[in-house]
């Protein structure tokens, strides 16, 4: 019997967003362009919102980028993120329902990740400024236009990290 081998780590990325709903489908978007590269040392994902099952994909990856689209975001921009500490007093750290809801943060995601599975990979979040996230409408001119500028750095933080 050959001896078992363990596939090692790969980035992840996870674009969130509704494609129905206008300019919120740029991070499903984003990763549906990038995956059809076709490099087969990052993984993709493309989910609707984040949910407590995605800590085991996380936690297995050797870092992880979100893609999300934002109407506070003016400009493209993306940061390092860390997982979310909860203050005194609160159960649910950040924003959304917390650790027990079916919509966490990426920070949020990441402290799950850490503490049911002892892993937290490093994680970045990329922003894509948007206007209209109405129901079977198309993409803004600006998203459009930010999503062009995002796949570039998204080809070059694949090239980094993969």
């Amino acid at each position: 019997m050959p001896p078992r081998t363990e596939a090692k780590p790969q980035p992840l990325l996870i674009g969130i967003g509704n494609r129905l709903r206008g300019d919120d489908g740029a991070g499903p978007q984003l990763i549906d362009a990038l995956a059809a590269d076709g490099n087969s040392r990052l993984q993709t994902l493309a989910v609707h919102q984040l949910t407590p099952e995605l800590a085991a994909v996380v936690a297995g990856a050797s870092s992880v980028l979100f893609v999300d689209a934002s109407l506070v975001q003016p400009r493209l921009a993306l940061t390092a993120i860390t997982a979310a500490t909860p203050g005194p007093g609160t159960r649910n750290p950040g924003h959304g329902g917390g650790c027990f809801s079916h919509q966490l943060t990426p920070a949020q995601l990441l402290a799950l990740s850490r503490a049911v599975y002892g892993a937290q990979p490093p994680a970045w979040q990329l922003l894509i400024p948007a206007e209209r996230l109405e129901p079977g409408g198309a993409l803004s001119p600006t998203t459009r236009s930010a999503i062009a500028v995002a796949l570039r750095l998204l080809r070059r933080w694949r090239a980094r990290h993969a």
